[in-house]
């Protein structure tokens, strides 16, 4: 019977209270990406700043 390493929801999701760069600097980590490959968008297309939360990002996309 094989067993499933998933892990939970909670590692998968940003916080709200994250900020856009330290979850851009989290993704390049986990996958072995060069540093600055990594943008995360505002809702018009633009390059969010780094320092904004993903909670506002969220509440500009609608979700």
């Amino acid at each position: 019977m094989s067993q499933k390493n998933e892990a939970g929801r909670r590692f998968r999701n940003a916080r709200d209270d994250a900020s856009v760069g330290s979850i851009e600097k989290r993704i390049e980590k986990d996958y072995g990406l060069p540093a600055g490959t990594v943008q995360i968008n505002r809702a018009d297309g633009g390059n969010a700043r780094s320092d904004k939360r993903i909670g506002n990002l969220k509440k500009e996309h609608g979700k």
